[in-house]
């Protein structure tokens, strides 16, 4: 006879079998069943072994009652039987959570009433709740075909051996889960290390781009790490100009798998799904599928044939600092195949936040940088102007455009009696400022030339002037410190003075590199010259040297900048620089060149300024010299020698005006001068004549009145001639002019 548990079974069976806390108990049981599989069958093998009955089956109940089985035994349930078995028995032990002992159904009055149990011929039943964690998750039973009485003994053995087997699932279960916490803690290190990789790559991608020289390499470094911090095949970073969002500058990286593409260049126009990103400064992430459907998707236009094929699609902005637009950062294709997710977006867009300033501030600097470049470009000279007395080539090379435009400069300036005056400098600083400021100081050195003053006396006044304009300028701000307002640096200058009738050149320098002198015999050093302080310092003298140039010499003026940068020191490059003016040369021009491509394989961190001059010595014969006695009676005398040197040069036909006004300048020094006198005929380019006296005292032009006896000489040699003007010396003066020589002399070399 069945014995009837002593409580009442709930009155609601369907809410103890659809707790949400049970089914989760059974559902982590089910997925581990490969493990309890083998635990299940040994379970009902010992439970029929152990009590001798037909059957031994464990039912798990899961959602709506449907069970998940395990069974063994003589005699086997035929189709349909165990559901029956389930529903008739397993159900209720699991609802009561307490055993159901039946000795025969058939004598059982609960359960003869249902035809399916008696249809099954099972009569004895024994079941045991399988409690796990106080919640019942199934049953574990033995079925016999006869009837049986069940004595207490038998059935706390079964509760033992269910308790048993609940042991062990638990003790499965509690592997399995520390099995899957240890996997979710190797994901999320995995994790962790990967975000914190990318976090590394990221603020190392960002002193990258903050360190690009220009901005195009700045977008190109851009689209690189952009590639590398996600995983793609392709990206492009684009950088807009107008308001229509067209692309202006593009940056294209693809990986070997679009090899063949690599030729591909964005073309400046931007159109379709592009816009939206720039348009709403957001980010947007499609799947190939997406892309294509989006009514704003427009193919590759034109370029379709060259352009690589899409892969998915992630877009983000670069936003300035004042919100607008500055263009996007696009990829397609990732490396591992899948889509774009939300983690590639968000680290994509820490790199537009990183790259959108650095752009801003390249963009800006180049801006700058362009604008100082055409102001120097401006300020420097054209072209070097053709003189006999020297041939000469030059170089200028500007900064990379982080550093900026400086303010080097070189000039060749001809001077009275056939000279040249040869400059070269070094304002501190760049940008516009130093641009600036040494369009004034090479405008005040062509000026100081035009009075011919010697060399230390032109870096004096140049001095003065630096002193004033930082004055002005203010010593704190830009303009100030690139007039040389601190005593560490300063502009410097030389300026040296080649006369070819003497073969020499007299040399004097603010703080400037000594120039390099290359013998006739190819040998090379450097001038020995007395290095005064820079321009802006003041308080120490300047001092001139005299140096012998001989015929087929040449001599190299440059700055800092050729020859010194971080990876070679100053003498390094100096020694460099020397051993390059030895070898042999076809043209000034091609060793101007062999010098920059030597000394400077890439753009410069300071401007660098080269000139080479060959200075060339002019034929004894072309100069005729005379001293004059403070005589008015030798005023003839000189005009007779006058004439005679002209008809030996050929140059009968400006006889007659030369003796005029070589009549009035000599009469003149005879009468306001001081002795020795003497008159120096130049044969050049035009024909030039001086007048020297120890007098210190210079004439100046005046409009004589009607009756006054003097006043008239001076006006006259300025009608008869194209220039002249006074040169003063450390004792006395000269008086020079030049005149045009007639058709025939102007086509004749005067150097044959």
């Amino acid at each position: 006879m069945a014995k009837l548990p002593e409580a009442d079974i709930p009155p609601d069976p369907a809410a103890v079998l659809r707790d949400p806390s049970r089914l989760a108990a059974v559902d982590a049981v089910c997925a581990i069943d490969k493990l309890t599989k083998d635990t299940f069958a040994r379970s009902v093998s010992l439970a029929v072994r152990l009590l001798d009955t037909s059957m031994a089956l464990i039912s798990l109940v899961g959602a709506d009652r449907q069970f998940i089985r395990a069974g063994t035994g003589a005699a086997v349930p035929r189709p349909g039987e165990q559901e029956r078995l389930d529903w008739g028995f397993c159900s209720e032990v699991v609802v009561s959570g307490r055993p159901l002992v039946i000795d025969d159904v058939q004598a059982d009055s609960g359960h003869r009433a249902d035809p399916a149990v008696a249809a099954t011929g099972m009569r004895a039943y024994l079941g045991v709740p399988l409690l796990l964690e106080e919640r019942p998750i199934g049953a574990l039973c033995v079925i016999d075909t006869r009837p049986r009485l069940w004595d207490a003994e038998q059935e706390r053995a079964l509760e033992q051996l269910g308790a048993s087997l609940v042991s062990e699932i638990q003790l499965r279960l509690d592997t399995a889960e520390r099995g899957r916490l240890y996997e979710r803690a190797a994901a999320a290190a995995v994790a962790e290390r990967r975000r914190s990789q990318q976090l590394q790559d990221l603020a190392r991608a960002g002193m990258r781009i903050n360190a690009a020289p220009s901005l195009d390499y700045a977008l190109q470094t851009v689209t690189e790490e952009a590639r590398a911090l996600v995983g793609a095949h392709q990206s492009i970073t684009s950088m807009t100009m107008n308001l229509r969002w067209a692309q202006a500058i593009n940056a294209v990286s693809l990986s070997d798998k679009y090899a063949e593409y690599r030729s591909f260049d964005a073309l400046p126009v931007g159109e379709g799904i592009y816009v939206l990103v720039c348009r709403g400064n957001r980010p947007m992430r499609m799947t190939q599928d997406q892309l294509e459907a989006h009514p704003a998707w427009r193919g590759f236009g034109a370029y379709a044939a060259e352009h690589p094929p899409m892969r998915g699609w992630l877009a983000v902005p670069l936003i300035a600092s004042d919100g607008r637009n500055l263009g996007l950062i696009q990829l397609s294709d990732k490396e591992d195949g899948s889509e774009f997710t939300a983690d590639d977006e968000a680290i994509l867009v820490q790199l537009a936040q990183l790259a959108s300033a650095s752009i801003e501030k390249a963009a800006a600097l180049e801006n700058q940088y362009e604008i100082s470049r055409a102001l120097q470009s401006s300020l420097l000279p054209q072209q070097l102007p053709e003189q006999s007395a020297v041939s000469a080539a030059s170089r200028y090379l500007p900064a990379a455009p982080r550093a900026g435009v400086g303010g080097d400069w070189f000039d060749v300036i001809g001077l009275s009696s056939a000279r040249v005056a040869l400059v070269v400098g070094d304002v501190v600083g760049h940008g516009i400022h130093a641009a600036a400021a040494m369009g004034r100081l090479r405008t005040a050195v062509r000026t100081l030339a035009d009075v011919d003053p010697t060399p230390e006396e032109l870096l004096t006044r140049l001095d003065d002037l630096v002193n004033r304009l930082s004055a002005e300028s203010g010593a704190d701000d830009d303009a100030g410190l690139a007039f040389g307002g601190g005593a560490d640096i300063g502009t410097t200058c030389l300026y040296a003075v080649y006369d070819p009738v003497a073969g020499r050149c007299a040399l004097a320098c603010a703080g400037h590199p000594a120039p390099v002198i290359v013998a006739p015999d190819g040998s090379a050093g450097f001038l020995d010259l007395p290095v005064g302080p820079p321009l802006g310092v003041g308080g120490v003298p300047f001092e001139t040297v005299e140096v012998e140039v001989p015929e087929g010499s040449l001599l190299a003026f440059y700055t800092d900048g050729l020859v010194e940068s971080r990876q070679r020191d100053l003498e390094a490059g100096l020694e460099e620089l020397r051993q390059v003016l030895t070898e042999p040369c076809d043209s000034l021009e091609t060793l101007c060149d062999d010098v920059v491509k030597t000394l400077l394989s890439e753009p410069p961190a300071d401007d660098a300024a080269l000139l080479l001059v060959r200075p060339r010595g002019l034929d004894e014969a072309r100069v005729a010299t005379w001293d004059v006695a403070a005589e008015p009676a030798e005023v003839a005398r000189i005009r007779a020698l006058t004439a005679r040197t002209l008809a030996a040069w050929g140059l009968d036909e400006i006889g007659f005006v030369t003796e005029l006004v070589v009549s009035e300048l000599v009469t003149n020094a005879i009468r306001y001068g001081e002795p020795p006198i003497q008159l120096r005929l130049i044969h050049d380019r035009m024909v030039i004549c001086e007048v020297s006296d120890a007098s210190s005292t210079a004439p100046h032009l005046r409009r004589a009145r009607v009756f006054d006896e003097g006043g008239r000489g001076l006006m006259l040699v300025a009608q008869l001639t194209q220039r002249w003007g006074t040169r003063h010396a450390r004792e006395g003066k000269t008086i020079w002019c030049e005149q045009a020589l007639p058709t025939a002399g102007l086509l004749a070399d005067p150097q044959q």
